[in-house]
């Protein structure tokens, strides 16, 4: 049955559909005074930000397979100077300690977001800012590696958006200095894939929001079972996030209908007791108009995310804080040396994490 119904959708159309990024780029990064600087491009036409409300401070995440450019808003009422914004991290046994003093924790909600397909950074900027305003949570946007400036430069795929994410999330707890049980993981449509997957490595974290996610890939085109040759199999992953779960979606939705979240909701429920998740469906809301209905935050919709972004996870085990210190990237800085991971693809298991450490963790590359 499953070798049929791969036989009904050829692997060229998937894979033609699966990853789409804009191009050209809808924003740059500039880099000056030793910092990037973030700007979107709308109709061709580089834009000044500026806000009121919000700091943003832009980063780059690079090694030898991982190119993550990313955005981080922060409230100003909490905001704080970055005493270490080009000092090299060095390692120890126990965690990656820089060598300043380590910053205060920070008190906001973080929500890390991975985007849609054919989007990138300059569209979701403005999606990040009404978040972060409206409901008092600071947020990070973050590109795939081989979307948004770094188009063409590295290879896509499911896998790699995992790393991606997993990197992102590191470098929150250990360059940001937000803690895992601070930290909502927010997946909309393909960013349902990876989103799921991270918050089933970690169940310390705060929560997971999926927005019009996607059972899989292969079941976007066509309810079944389609067996490895699958991508982003989000219901079979649900029933292990530990996490509470909030699924949003429009019951107008032609391009991921809603049943592709009430399978997610339903393979949840199998395994599951039914007050760690809630299901929306938004009357009238369509893919990507559903993102206005988010933003207001003023019906029920907006009280089911605010509750969801006011509860703080539980406590995560050694193995998953041995895992995100491993998987810490530092954040690209041309021209200086800097120590990071060549790889982070065997960073699955505590056996392979222990493998890694007797053979050495690092090399040292220069940054261009």
């Amino acid at each position: 049955m499953k070798q049929s119904l791969g036989n009904l959708i050829p692997n060229s159309l998937v894979k033609k559909y699966s990853f789409r990024p804009p191009n050209p780029a809808q924003y740059t990064f500039e880099f000056k005074d030793g910092k990037y600087y973030f700007f979107p491009i709308i109709k061709g036409v580089k834009k000044q930000i500026c806000s009121y409300y919000l700091l943003i401070d832009s980063y780059i995440l690079k090694n030898d397979q991982l190119y993550v450019p990313l955005i981080h808003l922060t409230g100003l009422q909490n905001a704080k100077t970055d005493l270490s914004q080009s000092k090299e991290c060095l390692f120890n046994s126990k965690s990656f300690q820089c060598d300043t003093e380590k910053q205060t924790q920070r008190n906001r909600m973080l929500v890390i977001f991975s985007h849609a397909n054919a989007s990138d950074l300059g569209d979701v900027y403005f999606f990040g800012e009404r978040i972060s305003i409206e409901y008092g949570v600071d947020f990070i946007a973050y590109d795939y590696t081989g979307y948004g400036i770094g188009f063409g430069q590295y290879k896509i795929s499911e896998q790699q958006t995992y790393e991606d994410l997993q990197s992102v999330l590191s470098f929150a707890i250990n360059r940001l200095n937000y803690s895992l049980n601070q930290i909502i993981l927010w997946g909309f449509s393909l960013g349902s894939g990876p989103a799921t997957e991270i918050a089933t490595r970690f169940g310390g974290l705060a929560g997971l929001i999926l927005q019009a996610p996607i059972a899989s890939i292969y079941n976007w085109f066509g309810e079944g079972d389609y067996g490895q040759q699958d991508m982003y199999v989000n219901y079979k992953k649900i029933q292990y996030v530990r996490s509470n779960i909030l699924i949003i979606h429009g019951d107008s939705d032609k391009i991921v209908g809603h049943e592709q979240s009430e399978k997610l909701y339903n393979k949840y429920l199998q395994h599951n007791a039914r007050g760690k998740i809630q299901m929306a469906i938004v009357k009238g809301a369509g893919h990507n108009d559903l993102q206005f209905h988010i933003e207001r935050g003023e019906d029920e919709l907006g009280f089911q995310i605010q509750n969801l972004l006011r509860q703080k996870g539980g406590e995560f085990n050694e193995k998953e804080y041995t895992l995100l210190n491993l998987c810490y990237v530092k954040e690209h800085i041309p021209g200086q040396h800097i120590y990071q991971f060549n790889s982070l693809r065997k960073f699955s298991s505590s056996q392979e994490i222990q493998r890694k450490k007797i053979h050495g963790l690092f090399s040292l590359c220069t940054c261009d």
